[in-house]
């Protein structure tokens, strides 16, 4: 993953954000310092900065490396509305208004890093959801439902090939996510989740 930083809008746009505002939003607090947010994703905590345009993990890994992808959604969710409570109903990508035509090509979801690593073992998987405070679910051959915003989760379903279909992942969302966050950037938590989904492996793998 690279480190580019996010664009001076993205910052003006947070910086332009009332304090309220943002503490508004689950699993957002205000620093000691009082200028500085911690943010909540996964199992993680981050602090955001935006005088000084800055995003740290605060923990459990204080030296990882953080994507422009990553950083851009930390500052999406604390600028964007908040969404509201759950709606209880799952919807795929494609359900969404606009979703069959958007998340095509460069912008279907982005589950094959998922499918190359898990697909003969759910097990595995299910080990990995547990580690970043996923909760199982009844679907597929192993469903894990993430959190990686209080109030924004998402389901990865996986099926296991077999003689007739190859492996394949389906994700799921509460409908109320489309109340946080356009198509663009529901793309965009995928890719990041999914990222740290496979992180830990990816990096036992590295020379």
């Amino acid at each position: 993953m690279g480190c580019a930083k996010p664009s001076p809008l993205h910052w003006e746009d947070l910086r332009n954000q009332q304090a309220s505002e943002l503490l508004a939003k689950p699993g957002v607090t205000a620093s000691s310092d009082g200028h500085t947010f911690e943010v909540a994703f996964l199992n993680a905590s981050y602090l955001v900065d935006p005088v000084a345009e800055h995003i740290a993990e605060l923990k459990p890994v204080l030296e990882r490396r953080l994507s422009q992808e990553f950083q851009i959604l930390l500052i999406r969710y604390l600028t964007a509305p908040n969404g509201g409570p759950l709606l209880e109903e799952l919807v795929s990508e494609k359900d969404f208004p606009g979703g069959v035509t958007f998340f095509q090509g460069p912008h279907a979801m982005p589950v094959e890093p998922i499918i190359d690593l898990y697909a003969n073992k759910p097990l595995l998987f299910l080990e990995r959801g547990r580690e970043l405070g996923a909760s199982e679910e009844p679907y597929g051959d192993a469903a894990l439902r993430f959190s990686p915003f209080p109030s924004i989760p998402v389901t990865y379903i996986l099926w296991r090939a077999d003689d007739e279909f190859s492996a394949s992942v389906k994700i799921l969302f509460d409908k109320s996510i489309s109340n946080w966050f356009e198509l663009d950037m529901i793309f965009t938590l995928v890719l990041v989740l999914t990222a740290r989904i496979v992180e830990k492996h990816t990096i036992q793998s590295e020379p």
